[in-house]
C-alpha cells in the first residue's frame, strides 16, 4: 500500500486491505497529529476505511485536533455517511 505526506496532509493511493496498511496509515496520522492541529487525509482508492482508524481520529478530534477528509469513492463517502462522521471529520467527496 502506497502512502504519500506532505506537511499534514497524507494521501493514501491505494486500498487500505491489511492489518499492517492500517497500522501504516495509523502511525502516519499520529507522526503528523504531533506537530499540527489540522491533519488532512486524502483518500483515492479506497471503498473500505477500518474502524481502527476511524477510532484514532476520533481520539485526535476530542483532544482538538481538526481533522479533514476527501473522499474518491463513492461507497466510502455513503459509508462515512451512514457513521454520521461527515460533519466531525469535514468529509467531502472529490
Amino acid at each position: 500500500m502506497k502512502i504519500e505526506k506532505e506537511n499534514n496532509k497524507i494521501i493514501i493511493l491505494d486500498p487500505i486491505v491489511t492489518i499492517n496498511d492500517a497500522e501504516k496509515v495509523k502511525n502516519t496520522i499520529k507522526e503528523i497529529a504531533q506537530n499540527h492541529n489540522n491533519i488532512e487525509i486524502e483518500i483515492k482508492n479506497s471503498f473500505a476505511f477500518p474502524s481502527s482508524i476511524i477510532s484514532l481520529l476520533e481520539k485526535l478530534k476530542d483532544s482538538g485536533k481538526n481533522i479533514y477528509i476527501s473522499v474518491h469513492d463513492d461507497i466510502l463517502y455513503e459509508l462515512f455517511n451512514d457513521l454520521n462522521l461527515t460533519k466531525s471529520f469535514h468529509i467531502r467527496k472529490q
